[in-house]
């Protein structure tokens, strides 16, 4: 089991400080951006597999609602972070919708004439069921109605 995370340096402290200063923190359009398109959230932000086994998460990841990172953390990666807990299903553009926070990939469905095409599956199968699942329960089959 990992050990508990031990202070950052001052020399770390300082260059994550520094880091603040030279980027615009302070503009927050990215985070609408990651949201654009929702159309619904995971259930229950997690994936299980047989007998129940708990497959992902997302709750584990709630340490990311603080909007400042900790001085061990650079402030660049930790808004990375955050803007990749924009999760669920998503309209991308008509036709092209993306599973996102089941794993560690997206899950990309494009809708054709006679079914759907998946890109990425994901990492296991029981991400991609949960996935396809979601999918299903706000599109059906996925035929496209255009």
């Amino acid at each position: 089991m990992p050990s508990a995370a031990k202070p950052a340096t001052a020399a770390t402290a300082a260059a994550n400080q520094a880091v603040l200063a030279e980027l615009p923190f302070h503009d927050t359009a990215d985070f609408a951006e990651a949201w654009r398109g929702h159309v619904a959230p995971l259930p229950e932000g997690v994936v299980r597999g047989k007998a129940g086994r708990l497959v992902w998460d997302l709750g584990e990841y709630r340490f990311l609602e603080a909007e400042q990172a900790p001085p061990e953390v650079n402030p660049s990666l930790w808004r990375l972070a955050r803007l990749n807990m924009a999760n669920g299903l998503f309209e991308v553009c008509p036709g092209v919708y993306q599973i996102r926070g089941l794993d560690l990939a997206n899950m990309t469905i494009v809708e054709g004439e006679r079914g759907v095409i998946v890109i990425d599956a994901l990492t296991n199968a029981e991400a991609a069921a949960t996935g396809l699942a979601l999918y299903r329960a706000h599109r059906g089959k996925g035929r496209s109605a255009r």
